[in-house]
């Protein structure tokens, strides 16, 4: 066991703080002043995110072919770029490259932190206690961003630049941090060419399908991330429906990063008390009923089920996370996660279109019954499809075993 790892998990927890986007409450009333129009805004959301989906398997081949530290490096330069051109940004043009240098940043960042953690832990001989510090990671830095952003909304008023002059300054910070990563042994190819990197993704695809566990936990992870933020979309109009001013919803942000992060470390808590199937279905089930509130609830009861599918946003995430993780044995590791990744933006994607012109026709809190349908009918095939494959696997083992007993 070497102990020099234990640095990495301190180390993740600073840094996993500090590039989380202050920016946030305040960005569309940001571009708002700066003349925008909402066409404008919805470029730029779309630009981000189809540079950041682009990058998503390839920088998973970098982080794994030249190493997690530099990845997590290169993310907090394209994330000060993105803050930079922010910062002296007053047209579209400025922020449309702060899109796509976030769009690459996010490129960077995807599965690495968390390949990062599970490997130091490995190193550790402690990978079995994943869910725990991974847990801990989203509860320290989303309880911290939690504060900071009740403060940026009144910094915002006093000075609209200053917010992204302290992004700046927290993803510098961000990137001295990741100078002191130290880097579990890596698999590196040596001979960096196009079909290296094309061997490495289709070696990590064939581990996927090979892996039938791995890949029904994936589909499962991707339905319930892609649900998740889908609704996330619908978060600001639903608080409208229910009454809260808008002067609140600076308040309600900070409670759903703090709970959000509250519902990692509530995994670790409960896991020696249920198998995997159990935690699934309580994970599927805080979903569900935060969509029955959003089709059914008024006033305080939406509030509670916008904090409700944030708690269980948080727990689903660490019991995928890990699971995942359990299931990946190759060196292909932060690939297979940005596969995973991938997969759910494009779902994520793919709901809030449908769903967005669903609303068109019956309304916000009337797209929750259609979702609530969809939702239980994929989540029990998979569930059935996951329960079938798992008890033929130990039928399988129980039948070898018998054989070279009866040989033996």
């Amino acid at each position: 066991m070497n102990l020099k790892y234990y640095r990495n998990i301190p180390l993740l927890y600073i840094y996993s703080t500090l590039i989380k986007r202050v920016s946030m409450p305040i960005i569309i009333l940001y571009f708002l002043l700066n003349n925008l129009n909402f066409t404008q805004i919805g470029i730029l959301a779309a630009v981000m995110a189809i540079t950041q989906i682009s990058l998503e398997i390839p920088g998973g081949i970098f982080a794994d072919t030249h190493g997690k530290k530099l990845s997590l490096m290169l993310h907090s330069v394209f994330a000060t770029l993105t803050m930079f051109f922010y910062f002296i940004g007053n047209s579209f043009v400025y922020f449309l490259i702060a899109s796509v240098m976030y769009g690459i940043a996010g490129g960077f960042i995807t599965g690495t932190r968390n390949a990062l953690l599970y490997d130091s832990l490995t190193e550790l001989n402690k990978a079995s206690e994943f869910k725990k510090y991974n847990g801990r990671v989203l509860l320290y830095s989303h309880i911290i961003n939690a504060g900071v952003l009740l403060m940026i909304p009144v910094i915002y008023n006093y000075n609209s630049k200053l917010p992204f002059l302290i992004g700046i300054l927290f993803f510098i910070i961000s990137l001295i941090t990741a100078l002191f990563f130290i880097e579990p042994p890596i698999q590196r190819i040596h001979k960096k060419s196009f079909s290296s990197y094309y061997k490495r993704f289709f070696e990590s695809l064939k581990e996927i399908y090979v892996s039938k566990k791995l890949l029904l936990v994936l589909i499962l992870s991707m339905i319930a991330a892609g649900f998740v933020y889908m609704s996330s979309e619908f978060i600001q109009p639903l608080l409208r429906i229910s009454g809260l001013e808008i002067i609140y919803f600076g308040i309600i942000y900070a409670l759903m990063r703090g709970i959000t992060g509250l519902g990692g470390i509530v995994t670790h808590k409960i896991e020696k008390y249920f198998k995997l199937d159990y935690l699934l279905f309580i994970g599927a089930g805080i979903i569900l009923i935060s969509f029955v509130g959003f089709s059914y609830g008024v006033g305080l009861i939406i509030i509670l089920s916008v904090l409700l599918i944030k708690l269980g946003e948080g727990f689903n995430r660490i019991v995928f996370e890990d699971e995942i993780n359990k299931n990946i044995k190759s060196n292909n590791r932060t690939t297979i996660l940005s596969v995973s990744s991938l997969s759910n933006s494009l779902l994520k994607a793919l709901l809030v279109v449908i769903f967005g012109i669903v609303a068109d026709i019956v309304g916000v809190q009337g797209i929750f019954i259609y979702v609530i349908i969809l939702f239980l009918i994929v989540v029990a095939l998979v569930l059935f499809f996951m329960r079938i494959n798992i008890h033929k696997s130990k039928n399988i083992k129980y039948y070898n075993n018998k054989t070279k007993n009866s040989y033996g």
